[in-house]
């Protein structure tokens, strides 16, 4: 179980860190303009000191050219997000295929293919995973026009990589009722699942809530992607300006009591093993590499 770092965003870096851990959560996912501004290896001398490890880093990749990158500066960016997970020691990287920005699919989906295979041989070489995640058709033309998991696995079975996998995002794949139906079929292939709900269709476009304040059947969804082999993190991961309007204590409470209210047993079971233990009882493997003098 970990907690994204873009559910308290507006919290400063250090205090996020120390406040995350204080309250319970042993491993977070980071935001990448977070990170580059407070430092690389500062966050990981911070991270090690602390007893946090980090479940992703987002985002990389917009291989079509849709986030303002070019293919070549899209695929340099993502060696550079491949550096600041090995400096903070990320387990994965999460990359967005792109909007379809003019491209017709079939070379939009050779951009992607032939990018994250350019990617995965680095990742390999740093010992980081990557996960595609695809989202909602909301964003076709703008993040992504990978828009179910059907169409991402595909595009994974033509990477063939061991270390590139699928990240699910509640919120822009929770309504999709054939991933609803395959669940134990996308188990396997997904190392990160993005816990979060779906607020009522008259939300704004891009705002989510907390787990079981939405339209979704978390609990049958988690418990699904178990039985079907899932043996990723679970990152409860809300982008919300409603929530981020919230007191730190008080928003840290409402993950908290949403995660034992959607799924008590295993919330129960984690707050056992994690939730009291002291800074450095499992101690981390440092930083591989060390900060300058």
């Amino acid at each position: 179980m970990a907690l994204s770092q873009l559910t308290l965003i507006r919290m400063p870096f250090e205090e996020a860190i120390l406040t995350f851990r204080s309250e319970g959560f042993r491993s977070i996912g980071l935001w990448r303009p977070r990170l580059a501004d407070f430092g690389e290896e500062r966050a990981a001398l911070l991270l090690n000191e602390s007893g946090m490890s980090v479940s992703s880093l987002s985002f990389a990749g917009g291989f079509t050219g849709s986030h303002g990158y070019r293919y070549t500066e899209a695929i340099n960016d993502g060696f550079d997000a491949l550096r600041q997970a090995s400096i903070v020691g990320a387990e994965t990287v999460v990359l967005v295929a792109g909007g379809l920005n003019g491209h017709i699919t079939k070379h939009a989906r050779r951009n992607v293919v032939d990018g994250i295979k350019a990617l995965s041989e680095r990742a390999e070489q740093v010992g980081v995973q990557l996960a595609l995640r695809p989202m909602r058709r909301t964003f076709h033309h703008t993040w992504s026009f990978l828009n179910t998991c059907d169409e991402t696995i595909d595009i994974l079975d033509k990477i063939q990589c061991p270390n590139v996998r699928l990240a699910i995002d509640l919120y822009h794949c929770g309504l999709d009722l054939d991933w609803r139906k395959s669940l134990r079929h996308i188990a396997p292939y997904t190392s990160l699942v993005f816990v979060n709900d779906l607020p009522s269709p008259h939300s704004t476009e891009y705002e989510m809530c907390l787990p079981g304040e939405g339209m979704l059947p978390i609990r049958s969804i988690l418990e699904e992607m178990v039985i079907g082999g899932f043996e990723g993190k679970f990152e409860v991961h809300v982008w919300s300006e409603k929530l981020w309007e919230l007191p730190p204590r008080r928003l840290f409470a409402g993950v908290r009591e949403s995660m034992a209210k959607v799924w008590p047993a295993a919330w129960e079971n984690w707050a056992r093993m994690y939730r009291h233990l002291p800074p450095g009882s499992e101690p981390l493997p440092p930083p591989r590499i060390q900060p300058a003098e």
